[in-house]
């Protein structure tokens, strides 16, 4: 991290569906709160949803944050993994169950796509759940998508 690095807002997306899912969410929320790096500035309701893309799988606890963090993209990914790693993420099918599943949804006015990384996060647009949780943050996706038109790190 280079050492004049400025803090940037971001918006995360929350979801479990395999175990104890508030407890997972719970977890993830300790993780982050005590990260230096990662200041949590609000926190959505946490919503129960169906299943999306695999629709044969148990129900969904999503939530969102809306953080800013001294991480860069690639940095708050890696650290977003090791926590699901921690919180006990198995790797099954794409879009299948999971215990936990921490997403950037945006990185300031990032717009990127790589290998690794898409911000802003491709469902974004698409999820129902993330435009009611978004709200409660006076926001849309589509506010959050104009916002996004910086390309550069």
């Amino acid at each position: 991290m280079s050492p004049d690095r400025q803090w940037v807002e971001c918006y995360l997306s929350l979801g479990s569906n395999m175990g104890k899912r508030r407890a997972h969410l719970a977890h993830a929320d300790y993780l982050i709160t005590h990260n230096p790096k990662i200041d949590i500035l609000d926190r959505s309701q946490i919503l129960d949803n169906p299943p999306l893309l695999i629709e044969d799988q148990p129900a969904f606890l999503n939530q969102v944050f809306r953080v800013r963090t001294l991480l860069g993209p690639y940095e708050l990914l890696d650290t977003l993994k090791e926590y699901e790693a921690a919180i006990g993420r198995v790797k099954r099918i794409r879009f299948g169950p999971r215990e936990i599943d921490l997403d950037i949804l945006t990185y300031g006015e990032l717009r990127l796509d790589s290998d690794r990384l898409t911000i802003p996060h491709p469902g974004l647009r698409d999820r129902e759940y993330l435009r009611i949780l978004l709200a409660e943050f006076n926001t849309t996706p589509e506010n959050l998508l104009n916002r996004a038109t910086r390309s550069e790190i």
